[in-house]
């Protein structure tokens, strides 16, 4: 008989069972058991020699106690046994619960930083889209103050461009005028009209009108502000640009001459704005040597301006 085989079980009784409910047990169990009933099961004369010896053992009270004693220690020692495995069960279950949250903590994180990869892969390419953008905006900006400073370089010669007139009797040149009205602004040309046959018939020698072509229109603006200036009381200045007479307040006339009404109606309107041109110096030029025979001041300067104007055409064209 199998040591591990619990008597009390093989015999179905409980473990306090008297003889009597022993002896019945047996009796149905054997004749259950029997080979001769039983030829078809090969297990059947050794349950029936085991359902015997149990008999035996549980009716005779000294080996029953022994027997008791064992099974107790057998059975505290299998209670003992599956309290450990169970133990080692909740542990293994508790180890595979936490190595599989790890796997999900570590897939999670995994997933996060991919995910914070790429977060920050398209927050850089949004950031240098919009360094981009600013950088073309900053760029379009900086090409429109340049254009707008050369803009303000190349205004109209006429914005910037004095027309003065002074008495017969006083001797002014290229030099002397520039000398005298460079204090006011950087002058780009002075242009001294020549004198006229119908000024040489009358004795006259000495030019007495001249166009200041400033760098700047603020410097232009400057001088006509000074016209209350003493070293500037022989000279009646007006505005080459009758656009710009308005806004510019220019000084009254110091003098009568009968030169004034041809002067005020001499400078035609320049209302569209042409590239800043250089004039050269032609006070030396006589004017009847110029097409349309001898001109007066006012004709002289007419032609100029014309001519400062046609020059910045084509210059534009090209």
């Amino acid at each position: 008989m199998d040591a591990k085989v619990d008597l009390y079980e093989l015999l179905g009784i409980s473990a306090d069972a008297g003889e009597k409910e022993i002896t019945k047990a047996y009796r149905v169990k054997a004749l259950q058991y029997h080979p001769d009933k039983n030829r078809d099961r090969p297990d059947a004369a050794r349950l029936f020699h085991d359902i015997k010896a149990a008999y035996d053992l549980l009716t005779d009270p000294k080996q029953r106690s022994d027997y008791d004693a064992k099974r107790r220690v057998l059975i505290a020692k299998r209670q003992r046994q599956n309290a450990l495995s169970s133990k080692r069960k909740r542990m293994k279950s508790e180890l595979e619960r936490a190595e599989l949250q790890a796997r999900n903590m570590q897939n999670e994180r995994k997933e996060r930083e991919s995910q914070h990869v790429h977060d920050e892969a398209a927050r850089f390419r949004e950031e240098m889209l919009k360094a981009e953008w600013r950088h073309d905006k900053e760029m379009r900006k900086h090409m429109q103050e340049i254009h707008k400073m050369e803009h303000d370089e190349e205004d109209d010669e006429l914005d910037r461009t004095i027309r003065i007139k002074w008495d017969d009797k006083l001797d002014y040149n290229q030099q002397s005028l520039t000398k005298l009205f460079s204090p006011f602004g950087q002058l780009e040309e002075v242009v001294v009209a020549p004198v006229s046959d119908s000024s040489r018939r009358r004795g006259k020698f000495l030019p007495t009108s001249a166009l200041l072509v400033f760098k700047s229109v603020a410097a232009a603006q400057s001088l006509m502000r000074a016209s209350n200036d003493p070293q500037l009381e022989w000279f009646d200045m007006h505005w080459a640009c009758s656009a710009e007479s308005n806004s510019a307040n220019a000084a009254k006339p110091r003098f009568a001459s009968h030169t004034d009404s041809q002067l005020s109606n001499a400078a035609p309107a320049a209302s569209d704005k042409q590239r800043s041109v250089h004039i050269p110096d032609i006070s030396a030029i006589d004017p009847r040597q110029v097409s349309g025979g001898n001109l007066s001041f006012a004709e002289f300067e007419k032609l100029t301006l014309m001519r400062m104007r046609q020059h910045g055409s084509v210059e534009n064209n090209c």
